[in-house]
């Protein structure tokens, strides 16, 4: 950067956090670089090369009427540079910047008729977010406070998502918004998950939840890096257009991809009395290799719900019968009962397995010491009638200072 770029630059900075900007009117102070207090750093007067070129550059400043300049007594030294308030547009123009009042409406606007009609909730949260702050505030996001690439990218991202009528892969969904199988993931991922994470409320508490890594993230937003895998064991069949799929000719039960699920037509559960739902692999593998009774179903949960697994799980709660038994087992802790209630809205019916507090007593003695303030998180729950079903587990967990993990379980 030239000379006259660097003093342009840290003046505009000290304009830009002034009340000139934010209240234009309301404040008389000067905005200037002190070269004795330090705030033109690379102005070293001792060096008269230095000292010289910064000269030459300030003057040139002065003659195009941006700055005033004032020196200090009887020597070639600077002592104070102002700019001039009342030619700010060319200040910029020179600087090779865009005002953020210009740099607001240029993102209002992108973003505006880039989004427009989009009613994906999280989407539309960002959107007016994003121009309130810039029209009230003229503040944009860092991301495109001087580059156009990374907002169209993310624009183009965010209509595509919103156009979807279901699932699709990553490199899919990659090819339809940029013709290009890799550029999401390379370019616009990251971004787009920052910004779902911060609107999408069900994924951020997902996230709070499972510590879900990205690719899990962008599932559970129906965008898949590859199909996933739903585990099931259990004598039911799976009718789709194309035929028929026997679980229970599978000792041990079957892997459907996610794929599957728009095609399924039907679930008969006619030789199932009792579904189980199982949170941990290891808990789950074991379960079905020891326990499973011959008319139960067992499910591997797997700690969060993305929408295809969702769907998966309506279609075996729709082919249920109200008389059934569906339950639910998973780590004795917040996560666990907080994966209890989100499978419950799916299933109303769902009761808790091994999670009561006598478990907790049994297994305190190899519980995962929590932090007081996690226990008081879990006192103010249970205060407020939160998981009502887990009371006497959260009593348990509260007074041994313990939570239980399934695994704990298998060490019988």
């Amino acid at each position: 950067m030239t000379e006259q770029g660097v003093i342009l630059n840290r003046l505009l900075d000290k304009y830009e956090n002034s009340k000139h900007l934010s209240e234009p009117g309301t404040s008389t102070r000067r905005v200037m670089l002190r070269v004795g207090k330090k705030e033109l750093p690379e102005y070293i007067y001792e060096d008269a090369a230095i000292r010289d070129s910064y000269n030459e550059a300030a003057l040139e400043l002065e003659k195009q009427h941006l700055v005033q300049l004032e020196w200090v007594k009887a020597r070639p030294v600077l002592s104070t540079v102002i700019l001039r308030l009342d030619r700010i547009m060319p200040c910029y123009a020179a600087a090779e910047r865009v005002h953020p009042r210009v740099r607001a409406k240029q993102v209002t606007d992108a973003v505006r008729i880039g989004l427009d009609g989009v009613a994906v909730p999280w989407i539309a949260a960002w959107r007016e977010d994003v121009c309130k702050s810039a029209d009230e505030q003229m503040k944009v996001p860092a991301f495109c406070k001087k580059d156009d690439a990374s907002l169209r990218d993310l624009l183009g991202a965010l209509r595509g998502y919103a156009a979807l009528s279901g699932s699709i892969t990553m490199r899919a969904f990659s090819s339809r918004c940029f013709s290009d199988t890799k550029y999401f993931e390379r370019n616009v991922r990251d971004l787009f998950l920052t910004i779902a994470r911060k609107y999408d409320t069900e994924l951020a508490l997902a996230c709070d939840e499972n510590e879900l890594g990205e690719r899990e993230q962008l599932a559970f937003l129906g965008i898949y890096a590859r199909p996933e895998l739903y585990e099931l064991a259990g004598n039911c069949t799976i009718q789709t257009s194309q035929g028929s799929i026997c679980i229970g000719a599978a000792p041990y039960g079957l892997a459907l991809p996610s794929t599957l699920v728009d095609f399924i037509m039907e679930i008969d559960l006619t030789a199932i009395r009792s579904i189980t739902f199982i949170e941990n692999k290891t808990n789950y593998d074991a379960y079905v290799m020891s326990e499973k009774q011959p008319e139960e179903l067992v499910v591997y949960h797997g700690g969060f719900l993305s929408p295809q697994k969702k769907r998966l799980i309506a279609s075996i709660a729709h082919a249920a019968s109200e008389t059934m038994k569906i339950r639910f087992w998973a780590d004795i802790d917040t996560g666990g009962f907080r994966m209890f209630r989100h499978l419950q809205e799916l299933i109303p019916s769902l009761t808790p397995m091994r999670m009561s507090g006598k478990f907790v007593d049994s297994f305190h003695e190899h519980g995962l010491a929590r932090s007081e303030a996690y226990l008081s998180s879990l006192r103010i729950d249970v205060e407020n009638g939160k998981y009502p079903l887990f009371r006497d587990a959260i009593e348990r967990i509260l007074n041994y200072g313990v939570t239980i993990e399934q695994e704990t379980f298998l060490n019988e």
